[in-house]
């Protein structure tokens, strides 16, 4: 019974590390991003969209402006120590309310990069092949 108790609290000791450690991820992330490239299925998304879509990360919410009228939010959960890390999005309105859209990121030298789909199967690597859209990110300075 001791080695259970024992193995038990070193189990809620361990995920309270790996809560403790996405909290740190989504901090690190937090911030406004402009958007420096956009593909699906190995296409460009048009410049004049790429161009005026703004990217905010505030806590674990995903915003995607693209200008003050248009915008789509999501819930985001984050796990920092996956290889590689993960993200997945989940729309809180219009016709994806509900629905998880896994994915993977990367964030290094205030660029952010995301791989995600729409399928369930969460992108392996960082390209737009089929169904996967690729996002890459540039931190604004604030």
């Amino acid at each position: 019974m001791k080695r259970f108790a024992g193995a038990f609290a070193a189990l809620i000791l361990a995920l309270g590390g790996v809560v403790l450690a996405d909290e740190k991820a989504i901090k690190e992330l937090e911030g406004t991003y402009k958007m420096a490239a956009a593909e699906k299925g190995g296409k460009a998304a048009p410049k004049e969209l790429t161009d005026v879509a703004v990217v905010t990360i505030k806590g674990d919410e995903l915003t995607i402006a693209f200008g003050p009228d248009e915008k789509k939010v999501a819930k985001i959960k984050v796990t920092a120590d996956a290889k590689p890390a993960t993200i997945d999005l989940s729309p809180t309105e219009g016709a994806e309310k509900g629905k998880t859209f896994p994915g993977i990121y990367k964030f290094e030298k205030g660029e952010l990069t995301l791989a995600f789909t729409e399928k369930t199967e969460r992108p392996k690597e960082f390209k737009s092949d089929e169904d996967v859209i690729l996002l890459k990110l540039k931190k604004s300075e604030k």
